[in-house]
C-alpha cells in the first residue's frame, strides 16, 4: 500500500465503487471531521461502528496516509481536523458521494462490514498466498461481494458433497 502517494492520485473515476468496511468507517471519518469542527469520541464511536483498536488504526491511517493533522482534546473527549493535509475539498466531495452510493446500495442497516450473528458463523484465520488474496479480492469487487462470501461461494460450488465422494 502507497501511503503517501495514495491521496494524490485517489481513484475516482465516476463509476460506482465498491467500498470495503475499512474505506467505509475512514471516508465516514474524514467526512464526519472534514468541517473543521470538534467532532466528540462517542459520535463519531456511534457513526463509524467499531471497537476502540479498530478506530485507532483508522485513525492512525488517514493521518499517515493523508498527512491529515487531527488532534484530540482531552478535556472535552472531541477529536478535531486541524490541518488537512492532503484532503481537498473536492477528495472529501467524492469520499461523500461514494459514501452515499454505499449507503444507498447496501442492505438497510449495514455499512458493508463482515455480519457474524448470522446463524453459523465463526471468525476464522486463514494462510493464503497473496496471489489467491489478490484473486479473492478481486473476484470480490467484481461481484460486489466481501472476501468471506467469495470463500462462502467457493466452498458451496466446489466443495459441497465432494468430501461425500
Amino acid at each position: 500500500m502507497h501511503r503517501a502517494s495514495n491521496a494524490a492520485s485517489f481513484p475516482f473515476t465516476g463509476c460506482v465503487m465498491s467500498l470495503s468496511a475499512k474505506q467505509y468507517r475512514q471516508y465516514k471519518l474524514i467526512v464526519l471531521l472534514s468541517t473543521g469542527k470538534p467532532v466528540s469520541k462517542e459520535t463519531l464511536f456511534h457513526e463509524l461502528d467499531c471497537s476502540e483498536p479498530t478506530f485507532n488504526r483508522d485513525l492512525r491511517d488517514v493521518r499517515e496516509e493523508f498527512q491529515a493533522e487531527i488532534r484530540f482534546h482531552k478535556t472535552t473527549a472531541r477529536y478535531q481536523l486541524v490541518a488537512a493535509g492532503a484532503l481537498t475539498p473536492k477528495l472529501v466531495r467524492h469520499m461523500r458521494e461514494a459514501l452515499a452510493v454505499h449507503e444507498q446500495n447496501a442492505p438497510s442497516g449495514q455499512s458493508g462490514g463482515v455480519i457474524l450473528a448470522k446463524e453459523g458463523k465463526k471468525p476464522v484465520s486463514l494462510s493464503l498466498r497473496f496471489s489467491v488474496i489478490r484473486k479473492i479480492e478481486r473476484y470480490a469487487h467484481r461481484s460486489g461481494l466481501n472476501r468471506s462470501q467469495v470463500v462462502e461461494w467457493l466452498v458451496d460450488e466446489y466443495l459441497s458433497g465432494k468430501a461425500d465422494k
